[in-house]
């Protein structure tokens, strides 16, 4: 949750604390038909609200420590953010598509494999050539540094062949998966670009499954 949900989330717990309270106070006050069965009634009632109050509040410390360790850990951690889409350079008649990874977590993260992935698919298909002026594999990258991996031209055709093979021509459960050293960071294409592949679908052979190769 973010930190001002988190606030308003603190506000409103206040807020019902108060009322209550409130409540509280104006029925012993209420129910009390003197000054002594006001004492008799009132002060139980508000010490049974004080150890109410403390135990959230301790509960609430707990909370917020734990929730301090966890941002810790997240920001003590390898994250990046990455983008998939087609992109055109004057020098290529036809758009390539590229993949990019900016490193936005505190340690450095050392990209060493690229691939495409179905949910419905035995097997992944990586991401091994890529065109002049990407980055080499293995890459690493520090905070705030980005780096950029184009395919080569039609590629997006072989992407078609590994969803007719191993996906039933769907793309429904595609992605994108950039591998670190010690983590997996997955993609999902745009609706649109699944939708360019299915289309490429019936154009292509389908690519070469494990029996085919065994066989």
């Amino acid at each position: 949750m973010p930190w001002k949900g988190q606030k308003l989330l603190l506000i409103g717990i206040a807020i019902v604390l108060l009322c209550a309270m409130a409540f509280l106070f104006g029925v012993a006050f209420g129910a009390s038909s003197d000054l002594n069965a006001f004492k008799d009634t009132i002060l139980p009632v508000l010490s049974t609200v004080g150890t109410w109050v403390s135990g959230i509040g301790a509960l609430g410390a707990v909370l917020v420590a734990l929730w301090l360790a966890e941002k810790q850990r997240q920001r003590d951690k390898e994250s990046l953010n990455i983008d998939f889409d087609f992109v055109i350079f004057p020098w290529v008649m036809n758009p390539v598509l590229a993949i990019s990874a900016v490193s936005v977590g505190n340690r450095p993260s050392n990209i060493h494999s690229i691939s495409i992935y179905s949910e419905n698919a035995e097997a992944r298909m990586a991401l091994v050539r890529f065109m002049e002026g990407s980055a080499a594999l293995p890459t690493m990258i520090g905070y705030g540094e980005k780096v950029a991996y184009f395919c080569e031209t039609g590629f997006d055709r072989h992407i078609a062949a590994y969803l007719k093979r191993h996906a039933d021509g769907s793309a429904k459960g595609l992605s994108l998966t950039v591998s670190t050293t010690t983590e997996n960071f997955n993609f999902v294409p745009s609706n649109a670009l699944k939708k360019h592949f299915e289309q490429l679908v019936p154009e292509v052979d389908a690519a070469p499954s494990r029996e085919d190769e065994n066989g």
